[in-house]
Protein backbone atom coordinates (compact mmCIF):
# COMPACT_ATOMS: atom_id res chain seq x y z
CA UNK A 1 0.00 0.00 0.00
CA UNK A 2 1.38 3.76 -0.89
CA UNK A 3 2.41 5.64 1.93
CA UNK A 4 0.50 8.62 1.63
CA UNK A 5 -2.68 5.95 1.72
CA UNK A 6 -1.67 4.48 4.38
CA UNK A 7 -1.31 7.95 6.15
CA UNK A 8 -4.77 8.86 5.53
CA UNK A 9 -6.07 5.71 6.18
CA UNK A 10 -4.59 6.36 9.72
CA UNK A 11 -5.49 9.39 9.64
CA UNK A 12 -9.10 8.48 8.84
CA UNK A 13 -9.02 5.56 11.83
CA UNK A 14 -8.17 8.39 14.09
CA UNK A 15 -10.81 11.02 13.04
CA UNK A 16 -13.60 8.13 13.54
CA UNK A 17 -11.95 6.78 16.57
CA UNK A 18 -12.06 10.70 17.79
CA UNK A 19 -15.94 10.74 17.19
CA UNK A 20 -16.75 7.30 18.18
CA UNK A 21 -15.40 8.80 21.91
CA UNK A 22 -17.18 11.68 21.63
CA UNK A 23 -20.04 10.03 20.97
CA UNK A 24 -19.81 7.58 24.00
CA UNK A 25 -18.91 10.38 25.74
CA UNK A 26 -22.19 12.64 25.03
CA UNK A 27 -24.05 9.42 26.22
CA UNK A 28 -22.18 8.93 28.95
CA UNK A 29 -23.43 12.32 29.81
CA UNK A 30 -26.98 12.15 29.09
CA UNK A 31 -29.30 11.70 32.36
CA UNK A 32 -32.21 9.04 32.41
CA UNK A 33 -35.38 10.36 32.97
CA UNK A 34 -37.90 7.77 33.51
CA UNK A 35 -41.79 8.08 34.60
CA UNK A 36 -43.56 5.69 35.67
CA UNK A 37 -47.17 5.21 34.99
CA UNK A 38 -50.02 2.39 35.59
CA UNK A 39 -52.98 3.81 33.52
CA UNK A 40 -52.23 2.61 29.69
CA UNK A 41 -51.15 4.77 26.70
CA UNK A 42 -54.63 5.90 25.86
CA UNK A 43 -55.43 7.50 29.56
CA UNK A 44 -55.64 10.99 29.66
CA UNK A 45 -53.12 11.42 31.94
CA UNK A 46 -50.61 8.92 29.98
CA UNK A 47 -51.49 11.79 26.84
CA UNK A 48 -50.95 14.54 29.27
CA UNK A 49 -47.37 13.02 30.59
CA UNK A 50 -46.47 12.31 26.71
CA UNK A 51 -47.11 15.90 25.59
CA UNK A 52 -44.71 17.21 28.74
CA UNK A 53 -41.91 14.22 27.55
CA UNK A 54 -42.05 16.13 24.44
CA UNK A 55 -41.72 19.49 25.61
CA UNK A 56 -38.80 18.59 28.17
CA UNK A 57 -36.93 17.49 25.06
CA UNK A 58 -37.38 19.74 23.04
CA UNK A 59 -35.88 22.19 25.58
CA UNK A 60 -33.02 19.84 26.87
CA UNK A 61 -32.06 17.96 23.87
CA UNK A 62 -29.62 15.19 24.49
CA UNK A 63 -28.82 15.95 28.03
CA UNK A 64 -32.10 13.60 29.59
CA UNK A 65 -33.29 10.81 27.90
CA UNK A 66 -36.82 10.90 28.73
CA UNK A 67 -38.59 7.91 28.76
CA UNK A 68 -42.29 6.90 30.23
CA UNK A 69 -43.33 3.36 31.11
CA UNK A 70 -47.30 3.20 30.94
CA UNK A 71 -48.95 0.33 32.50
CA UNK A 72 -46.87 -0.57 35.37
CA UNK A 73 -43.65 -1.67 33.69
CA UNK A 74 -41.68 -0.37 36.31
CA UNK A 75 -44.28 0.45 39.36
CA UNK A 76 -47.77 0.70 40.28
CA UNK A 77 -49.09 4.30 41.43
CA UNK A 78 -49.12 3.07 45.26
CA UNK A 79 -45.65 2.04 45.09
CA UNK A 80 -43.75 5.45 43.81
CA UNK A 81 -43.68 7.04 46.45
CA UNK A 82 -40.80 5.16 47.89
CA UNK A 83 -39.37 4.63 44.60
CA UNK A 84 -38.55 8.67 44.37
CA UNK A 85 -37.39 8.47 47.68
CA UNK A 86 -35.24 5.72 46.81
CA UNK A 87 -34.00 6.88 43.73
CA UNK A 88 -35.02 3.83 42.13
CA UNK A 89 -37.24 6.59 39.62
CA UNK A 90 -36.92 9.95 38.36
CA UNK A 91 -40.65 10.79 37.84
CA UNK A 92 -44.19 9.73 38.78
CA UNK A 93 -47.60 10.92 38.67
CA UNK A 94 -49.87 9.31 41.21
CA UNK A 95 -53.57 9.95 42.33
CA UNK A 96 -53.79 11.78 45.67
CA UNK A 97 -55.81 8.91 47.04
CA UNK A 98 -52.11 6.54 46.82
CA UNK A 99 -50.37 9.92 48.22
CA UNK A 100 -52.51 9.92 51.11
CA UNK A 101 -51.05 7.28 53.00
CA UNK A 102 -47.61 9.07 53.13
CA UNK A 103 -48.43 12.11 53.48
CA UNK A 104 -52.35 12.64 54.85
CA UNK A 105 -52.52 16.48 53.28
CA UNK A 106 -52.69 15.49 49.89
CA UNK A 107 -56.05 14.21 50.38
CA UNK A 108 -57.44 17.36 51.35
CA UNK A 109 -59.81 17.84 48.34
CA UNK A 110 -60.90 14.68 49.02
CA UNK A 111 -62.83 15.71 52.35
CA UNK A 112 -66.46 16.46 52.83
CA UNK A 113 -65.78 20.31 52.62
CA UNK A 114 -65.24 19.62 48.67
CA UNK A 115 -68.07 17.14 48.30
CA UNK A 116 -70.49 18.78 45.12
CA UNK A 117 -67.73 21.53 44.78
CA UNK A 118 -67.27 23.21 41.33
CA UNK A 119 -63.94 21.67 39.60
CA UNK A 120 -63.47 25.38 38.77
CA UNK A 121 -62.91 26.13 42.67
CA UNK A 122 -60.98 23.05 43.15
CA UNK A 123 -58.52 24.09 40.67
CA UNK A 124 -58.47 27.83 42.13
CA UNK A 125 -57.70 26.66 45.06
CA UNK A 126 -55.29 24.00 44.51
CA UNK A 127 -53.35 26.33 42.10
CA UNK A 128 -52.82 28.82 44.61
CA UNK A 129 -52.37 29.15 48.16
CA UNK A 130 -53.75 25.90 49.34
CA UNK A 131 -51.82 24.11 46.92
CA UNK A 132 -48.11 25.52 47.86
CA UNK A 133 -49.24 24.98 51.45
CA UNK A 134 -49.93 20.84 50.44
CA UNK A 135 -47.22 21.06 47.97
CA UNK A 136 -44.82 21.71 50.73
CA UNK A 137 -45.93 19.45 52.58
CA UNK A 138 -45.58 16.62 50.21
CA UNK A 139 -42.03 17.73 49.32
CA UNK A 140 -41.10 17.61 53.22
CA UNK A 141 -42.64 13.88 53.65
CA UNK A 142 -41.65 12.05 50.33
CA UNK A 143 -38.04 13.96 49.56
CA UNK A 144 -39.80 14.90 45.84
CA UNK A 145 -40.08 18.17 44.48
CA UNK A 146 -43.80 18.92 43.28
CA UNK A 147 -43.59 20.73 39.54
CA UNK A 148 -46.48 22.68 40.13
CA UNK A 149 -50.16 22.63 39.21
CA UNK A 150 -52.00 18.94 39.96
CA UNK A 151 -53.15 17.01 36.83
CA UNK A 152 -56.99 16.19 36.36
CA UNK A 153 -58.49 12.80 36.47
CA UNK A 154 -62.15 14.09 36.30
CA UNK A 155 -65.15 14.49 38.59
CA UNK A 156 -65.59 11.25 40.61
CA UNK A 157 -69.61 9.92 40.58
CA UNK A 158 -71.32 6.84 41.53
CA UNK A 159 -72.75 4.47 39.12
CA UNK A 160 -75.55 1.30 39.82
CA UNK A 161 -76.23 -1.55 38.37
CA UNK A 162 -79.74 -2.91 39.13
CA UNK A 163 -80.81 -0.04 41.41
CA UNK A 164 -80.96 3.26 40.05
CA UNK A 165 -79.82 6.35 42.49
CA UNK A 166 -82.37 8.90 42.10
CA UNK A 167 -82.00 10.38 45.29
CA UNK A 168 -79.39 10.37 48.41
CA UNK A 169 -82.16 8.34 50.25
CA UNK A 170 -81.59 5.51 47.67
CA UNK A 171 -77.75 5.44 48.84
CA UNK A 172 -79.02 3.13 52.28
CA UNK A 173 -77.34 -0.46 52.32
CA UNK A 174 -75.92 0.09 49.02
CA UNK A 175 -72.82 -2.32 48.34
CA UNK A 176 -70.50 0.53 46.58
CA UNK A 177 -66.83 -0.18 45.46
CA UNK A 178 -63.95 2.09 45.42
CA UNK A 179 -60.14 1.73 44.53
CA UNK A 180 -58.51 2.81 47.33
CA UNK A 181 -58.24 6.02 50.32
CA UNK A 182 -59.75 6.52 53.87
CA UNK A 183 -62.27 9.92 52.50
CA UNK A 184 -63.57 7.37 49.67
CA UNK A 185 -65.16 4.70 52.24
CA UNK A 186 -65.67 7.84 54.45
CA UNK A 187 -67.74 9.21 51.81
CA UNK A 188 -69.94 6.56 50.88
CA UNK A 189 -70.01 5.74 54.51
CA UNK A 190 -71.23 9.32 55.52
CA UNK A 191 -73.93 8.66 52.49
CA UNK A 192 -75.43 5.68 53.65
CA UNK A 193 -73.69 3.01 51.62
CA UNK A 194 -71.27 -0.23 52.67
CA UNK A 195 -67.92 0.71 51.17
CA UNK A 196 -66.18 -2.05 49.57
CA UNK A 197 -63.03 -2.06 48.41
CA UNK A 198 -61.68 -3.50 45.06
CA UNK A 199 -59.01 -2.28 42.43
CA UNK A 200 -60.71 -0.58 39.10
CA UNK A 201 -59.28 -3.19 37.38
CA UNK A 202 -60.97 -5.72 38.84
CA UNK A 203 -64.45 -4.22 38.14
CA UNK A 204 -65.49 -6.15 35.76
CA UNK A 205 -65.72 -9.59 37.27
CA UNK A 206 -67.09 -8.16 40.48
CA UNK A 207 -70.03 -6.68 39.07
CA UNK A 208 -70.85 -9.70 37.10
CA UNK A 209 -70.38 -11.38 40.33
CA UNK A 210 -72.96 -9.15 42.11
CA UNK A 211 -70.31 -8.51 44.31
CA UNK A 212 -71.06 -4.72 44.37
CA UNK A 213 -74.43 -2.62 43.41
CA UNK A 214 -72.57 0.79 42.60
CA UNK A 215 -69.02 2.22 42.07
CA UNK A 216 -67.28 5.48 42.32
CA UNK A 217 -65.71 6.29 39.14
CA UNK A 218 -65.10 9.32 36.81
CA UNK A 219 -67.12 9.13 33.61
CA UNK A 220 -63.93 8.30 31.68
CA UNK A 221 -63.27 5.58 33.77
CA UNK A 222 -66.11 3.97 32.95
CA UNK A 223 -66.17 4.60 29.01
CA UNK A 224 -62.56 3.09 29.06
CA UNK A 225 -63.63 0.10 30.52
CA UNK A 226 -66.81 -0.14 28.70
CA UNK A 227 -68.79 -0.78 31.96
CA UNK A 228 -71.95 -1.11 30.64
CA UNK A 229 -71.07 -4.29 29.33
CA UNK A 230 -70.34 -5.65 32.96
CA UNK A 231 -74.01 -4.22 34.06
CA UNK A 232 -74.01 -0.48 34.71
CA UNK A 233 -77.15 1.01 34.04
CA UNK A 234 -77.79 3.87 36.02
CA UNK A 235 -75.34 7.30 36.91
CA UNK A 236 -75.88 10.25 39.77
CA UNK A 237 -73.59 13.02 38.81
CA UNK A 238 -72.95 14.37 41.82
CA UNK A 239 -69.28 15.37 41.45
CA UNK A 240 -67.95 14.19 44.45
CA UNK A 241 -64.52 15.55 44.06
CA UNK A 242 -62.06 16.66 41.50
CA UNK A 243 -59.58 13.48 41.23
CA UNK A 244 -55.92 14.79 40.57
CA UNK A 245 -52.59 13.37 39.86
CA UNK A 246 -49.47 15.14 40.98
CA UNK A 247 -46.13 15.63 39.20
CA UNK A 248 -43.41 14.18 41.87
CA UNK A 249 -39.40 14.57 40.66
CA UNK A 250 -37.10 12.50 43.26
CA UNK A 251 -35.67 14.94 45.28
CA UNK A 252 -32.00 12.93 44.45
CA UNK A 253 -32.82 13.86 40.70
CA UNK A 254 -34.01 17.05 41.29
CA UNK A 255 -30.46 18.79 43.81
CA UNK A 256 -28.48 17.25 40.99
CA UNK A 257 -29.67 19.09 37.70
CA UNK A 258 -28.60 22.54 36.85
CA UNK A 259 -30.41 25.17 36.79
CA UNK A 260 -31.25 25.63 33.63
CA UNK A 261 -32.59 22.11 33.71
CA UNK A 262 -34.72 22.41 36.74
CA UNK A 263 -36.53 25.43 34.99
CA UNK A 264 -36.93 23.04 31.70
CA UNK A 265 -38.37 20.59 33.74
CA UNK A 266 -40.48 23.11 35.10
CA UNK A 267 -42.20 25.25 32.23
CA UNK A 268 -42.33 21.88 30.21
CA UNK A 269 -45.18 20.57 33.08
CA UNK A 270 -46.44 24.09 32.99
CA UNK A 271 -47.53 23.76 29.12
CA UNK A 272 -48.34 19.76 29.24
CA UNK A 273 -50.50 20.39 32.61
CA UNK A 274 -52.79 23.01 30.83
CA UNK A 275 -53.41 20.76 27.40
CA UNK A 276 -54.17 18.08 29.66
CA UNK A 277 -56.73 19.80 32.17
CA UNK A 278 -58.10 20.95 28.37
CA UNK A 279 -58.28 17.22 27.40
CA UNK A 280 -59.61 15.14 30.44
CA UNK A 281 -62.34 17.98 30.49
CA UNK A 282 -63.35 17.03 26.77
CA UNK A 283 -63.14 13.55 27.75
CA UNK A 284 -65.43 13.87 30.45
CA UNK A 285 -67.89 15.55 27.70
CA UNK A 286 -67.44 13.37 25.27
CA UNK A 287 -67.72 9.89 28.00
CA UNK A 288 -71.20 11.67 29.35
CA UNK A 289 -72.35 11.34 25.47
CA UNK A 290 -71.04 7.77 24.92
CA UNK A 291 -72.47 6.42 28.11
CA UNK A 292 -75.48 7.59 27.25
CA UNK A 293 -75.40 6.39 23.63
CA UNK A 294 -75.31 2.61 26.16
CA UNK A 295 -78.43 3.31 27.74
CA UNK A 296 -77.11 4.36 30.99
CA UNK A 297 -79.44 6.87 32.42
CA UNK A 298 -78.14 9.85 34.52
CA UNK A 299 -79.52 11.81 36.89
CA UNK A 300 -78.17 15.07 38.46
CA UNK A 301 -79.03 16.44 41.64
CA UNK A 302 -79.29 19.89 42.04
CA UNK A 303 -76.95 22.61 43.78
CA UNK A 304 -79.21 22.10 46.79
CA UNK A 305 -79.26 18.83 46.97
CA UNK A 306 -75.77 18.70 46.66
CA UNK A 307 -75.21 21.45 49.35
CA UNK A 308 -77.73 19.36 51.76
CA UNK A 309 -74.92 16.41 51.32
CA UNK A 310 -72.00 18.14 52.18
CA UNK A 311 -73.90 19.25 55.36
CA UNK A 312 -74.21 15.93 55.99
CA UNK A 313 -70.70 14.60 55.73
CA UNK A 314 -69.37 17.99 57.50
CA UNK A 315 -70.59 16.17 60.81
CA UNK A 316 -67.74 13.62 59.70
CA UNK A 317 -65.27 15.87 58.66
CA UNK A 318 -63.27 16.18 62.03
CA UNK A 319 -63.10 12.74 62.87
CA UNK A 320 -61.83 11.95 59.63
CA UNK A 321 -59.29 14.59 59.92
CA UNK A 322 -57.80 13.38 63.41
CA UNK A 323 -57.90 9.57 61.87
CA UNK A 324 -55.90 10.96 59.12
CA UNK A 325 -53.55 13.06 60.54
CA UNK A 326 -54.55 15.88 58.36
CA UNK A 327 -53.03 19.08 59.60
CA UNK A 328 -55.15 21.30 60.89
CA UNK A 329 -53.46 24.45 58.87
CA UNK A 330 -54.88 22.99 55.77
CA UNK A 331 -57.63 22.34 56.75
CA UNK A 332 -58.72 25.91 58.38
CA UNK A 333 -57.15 27.25 55.06
CA UNK A 334 -59.21 25.03 52.86
CA UNK A 335 -62.29 26.19 55.01
CA UNK A 336 -61.59 30.07 53.97
CA UNK A 337 -61.21 29.75 50.61
CA UNK A 338 -64.27 27.62 49.93
CA UNK A 339 -66.06 30.03 52.51
CA UNK A 340 -64.62 32.65 50.12
CA UNK A 341 -66.23 30.59 46.86
CA UNK A 342 -69.44 31.17 48.33
CA UNK A 343 -69.90 27.72 49.52
CA UNK A 344 -72.26 26.62 51.90
CA UNK A 345 -71.46 24.36 55.04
Amino acid sequence: MPAFTTTKLIRSLGVAACGLLLSTAVMADTQKFRISLDTNPSHVRNKGVALFAEELQKRVGDRLAVEVYPSAQLFRDRDVPKALRQGALEMGVPGTWQLEGSEPNAAVTALPMFYGVDPDITHRLMDGELGALVNGKIEDRLKVKVLGKWADAGSIHFYSTDKAIRSYDDFKGMKIQYSGGTTFAARIEGLGGVPVMIPFSDLPMAMSQGAVEAIASSREGVRTAKLWDSGLKYSFDDYQFMAQYVPLVSERFWKKQPADIQKAIVEAWDVAVIQQREMVAQAESDAALTLKEHGIEAVSPDEAARAGARKKLMQTQAALIKTMNIDPQSEKLALQELQAASVEF
